[in-house]
């Protein structure tokens, strides 16, 4: 029987792994660096370790656990990645729905207990907090925007829920701005208190972030992997591209050939009868105000000055290195 697919997209965060050990000076350019550095590595380890977890835990675990058998993996190296799978005789709608959201439930588990479990006031423990909130929020954003617009995780649930998806949709979309809010609350002061300025803090911000949608985005184009673009396709797209497939047929069965210039005008029109609320934009806006606000409300609280610890550095540094090299060492072997 045909095969079943499930992704899961990169996981861009901020926050961090590592504890305070020796401290040594940062200022200027060189404390720019270490910190964008230090974002960057944060970032990069965040996003392959929740990979890894996404995909072979959530998707491939729950497969396994509903009597599936696992028949391909693919992992980009700084991007997402997918699983298929298939069954001897075909699965329930709610074995379906249960491997489709395996990934995303094991996002929330890992990153609701690093948020609620760990604490202290050290620079380390509150980007590990950062962490579970940005797991939490990239978790809770895949599912609104997917539910909503019927692409990656939430193909299924789109189908399932019909015209309930919107209630739906908000309801986990407010979840993923509140839980922006206390991360940008929690770690945005004791960051800021690393560096002289505050411009300083969001030049390195955006470039750790930069950079790695850079890396995500370049593999993404550089692999063309038909799969990943089907899977990430929103049902608005694949509803265009039917109506223009039969649009096509109809003409060569009844009209003859058609120019380029008149696809190019039913594709457009087609572009109008299936347009949607651009949910993705405004859960976007609602949720860059979300974590501004919890910035802000951050900075108002003095924090003491603080150097980044050359352990911090070097721990997240480490970490980014070998989560890279294992998501590098399961996709080939898993070829």
């Amino acid at each position: 029987m045909p095969d079943t697919r499930t992704r899961a997209s990169g996981i861009a965060s901020i926050g961090g792994i590592g504890g305070i050990g020796g401290s040594s000076g940062s200022s200027g350019m060189l404390g720019g660096i270490r910190l964008t550095g230090l974002l960057l590595a944060i970032a990069l380890a965040t996003s392959r370790l929740g990979l890894l977890a996404h995909e072979l835990v959530g998707h491939g675990g729950t497969a396994l656990a509903c009597g599936g058998q696992i028949s391909e993996v693919q992992l980009f190296w700084f991007a997402g990645g997918w699983i298929r799978y298939h069954f001897t005789t075909p699965p329930s709608v709610a074995a379906q729905l249960a491997i489709s959201m395996g990934g995303i439930a094991v996002e929330v588990c890992a990153g609701s207990a690093l948020w609620l479990g760990v604490r202290g006031d050290g620079l380390g423990l509150r980007l590990v907090r950062g962490i579970g909130t940005a797991l939490v929020v990239h978790a809770s954003w895949y599912l609104a925007t997917g539910a909503w617009q019927g692409f990656g995780d939430g193909q299924l649930l789109h189908r399932v829920l019909g015209s309930a998806r919107y209630p739906f949709a908000f309801g986990v979309g407010a979840v993923a701005c509140t839980c922006g809010y206390f991360g940008a609350r929690d770690i945005v002061g004791p960051l800021r208190a690393t560096q002289a300025t505050l411009a300083s803090l969001v030049i390195a911000a955006g470039l750790a972030g930069g950079l790695h949608a850079g890396l995500a985005i370049g593999e993404t184009h550089v692999r063309h992997d038909a799969t990943y673009s089907t899977i990430m396709q929103p049902e608005h797209d694949r509803g265009v591209d039917r109506d223009l497939a039969r649009w096509a047929a109809y003409q060569a069965a009844h009209g003859g050939p058609t120019s380029p210039a008149q696809r190019a005008r039913e594709h457009a029109r087609l572009e109008q009868v299936h347009r949607t609320f651009p949910f993705a934009w405004l859960l976007g806006a609602v949720l860059a105000m979300a974590i501004a606000i919890g910035a802000w409300r951050s900075l108002r609280h003095s924090e003491p000055a603080r150097a980044l610890s050359d352990r911090l550095l070097v721990c997240a540094s480490a970490s980014a290195a070998i989560a890279i090299a294992a998501v590098i060492a399961i996709d080939q072997f898993a070829r």
